[in-house]
């Protein structure tokens, strides 16, 4: 696999773990990985696990909810 067209621009290289941003009564928080990402306002971004993740999101159902 050759990078010979690949990107320097800084930070392109970088992996983020986006852990599940719910926090429970006691102040833990999830340690499940974040895969749905939700846009609180621009450039904020909060990660939910399917367990947590909200269940209306701009008007859309969950991720495997059947529409109606």
């Amino acid at each position: 696999m050759s990078i010979e067209n690949h990107t320097s621009a800084p930070g392109a290289n970088i992996h983020v773990e986006h852990f599940c941003d719910r926090v429970d009564a006691n102040g833990l928080r999830c340690r499940e990985w974040g895969c749905y990402g939700y846009e609180d306002r621009e450039a904020v971004t909060h990660w939910y696990c399917p367990k947590h993740q909200p269940l209306d999101y701009r008007g859309l159902p969950a991720h495997g909810a059947r529409l109606q």
